[in-house]
């Protein structure tokens, strides 16, 4: 037990957690992680992964690296909230009301500490159950889904401009991968846009849906990355950008739905000495925190959130920018340069907090 603790101590010091809650209910068979990364400019917000991992470390480690991800990805959109992730151990086909509930009670129990949402193996119907147990919950009436595809659609279209000069996507040639709920909607947004789209998905049955619907080609899940075109788009899981699979790449264009496309951190500066602009992941598909964030604050104006989230490409723009300027001391990675856009609004912040205020 001694090891154990230490060991869970050594991962939070690591990267600076401020706290890791595990919850079980023996009743329903729920076993529960929340991993909260950092509080300083608000509550931890983040959605509640559902996933059956192979090892508990597995999900205790997967819910950290993607707290920490909230936080950055609060921060670079300038949103006054923290960085935090909760993962449900289990089949996601195989939930039910009561666990999702006790779940609810969990999260109610951190008193706003941490903020849940839906993610990967929840659904808008399960955070509307989990509601019925906490006040600590948003993306009940907004599903975020399609305001992620949105601001992916836009990151895009900066991501063109900057590498052709032209931000149109007629006849721009697009692979994504993955046609969930990010993926499909942001293909809907390519085709009508006029872009030349080929897909995949590990799901065959829903791959055939879109080439059907929209007329798209589809290949098989590991041809993916050797496609040719202009723009590779990961709306899949994350890790996907790795040794092996970079070297298949064809594209000048990494632009994206998923969460940590980077395996490591060296992947980000291959990359650019291959020519190959990235767009930092937690930068370009913030659009659906940007949505549930804003409903947490009561603001639930589709076409005001909109206008928010198109602003991704401008916060591109100037992480572009700052790259071309870190590159002059040997600083290559658009990923290191969005580490100091967000780091910088953080570290503004934190001044701040150290301001004397007499007590009232």
């Amino acid at each position: 037990m001694q090891l154990l603790r230490s060991f869970t101590f050594d991962l939070m010091q690591k990267d600076d957690f401020e706290e890791i809650v595990f919850f079980q209910d023996k009743g329903t068979g729920l076993k529960a992680i929340v991993a909260i990364h950092n509080t300083l400019l608000g509550p931890a917000l983040g959605g509640t992964r559902f996933w059956q991992y192979e090892t508990e470390l597995d999900a205790l480690k997967d819910a950290m690296r993607l707290a920490k991800a909230m936080t950055m990805k609060a921060a670079a959109a300038g949103l006054n909230l923290g960085g935090g992730k909760a993962v449900i151990i289990g089949n996601p086909k195989q939930k039910s009301e009561a666990l999702l509930r006790a779940y609810g009670r969990f999260v109610q129990s951190l008193g706003g500490r941490y903020v849940t949402a839906e993610d990967v193996g929840t659904t808008l119907e399960d955070i509307r159950i989990i509601a019925e147990e906490t006040r600590f919950v948003t993306g009940v009436k907004l599903d975020p889904s399609p305001f992620t595809a949105y601001g992916v659609f836009h990151g895009i279209k900066a991501c063109l401009e900057h590498v052709f000069g032209d931000g149109s996507l007629d006849g721009v040639r697009i692979a994504v991968q993955g046609l969930g709920k990010v993926g499909g909607e942001l293909v809907r947004l390519l085709v009508k846009a006029g872009a030349e789209v080929t897909a995949t998905d590990i799901d065959a049955e829903r791959a055939g849906f879109f080439k059907n619907e929209l007329g798209i080609e589809v290949v098989e899940p590991n041809e993916i990355f050797a496609v040719k075109c202009d723009v590779f788009s990961p709306c899949a899981l994350g890790g996907v950008i790795n040794d092996a699979t970079i070297k298949k790449l064809t594209c000048k264009i990494v632009a994206g739905g998923a969460n940590n496309q980077l395996e490591a951190e060296k992947h980000g500066n291959i990359l650019a000495k291959k020519g190959i602009l990235y767009a930092p992941d937690y930068v370009i598909n913030a659009g659906g925190l940007i949505a549930v964030g804003r409903e947490y604050e009561g603001i639930t104006d589709e076409g005001r959130i909109k206008e928010e989230v198109e602003k991704i490409g401008d916060r591109l723009k100037r992480i572009f920018q700052m790259r071309e300027e870190m590159a002059k001391s040997k600083v290559y990675s658009t990923a290191k340069a969005a580490d100091a856009f967000a780091l910088e609004r953080i570290e503004r912040i934190r001044s701040l907090k150290k301001i004397y205020q007499p007590l009232s």
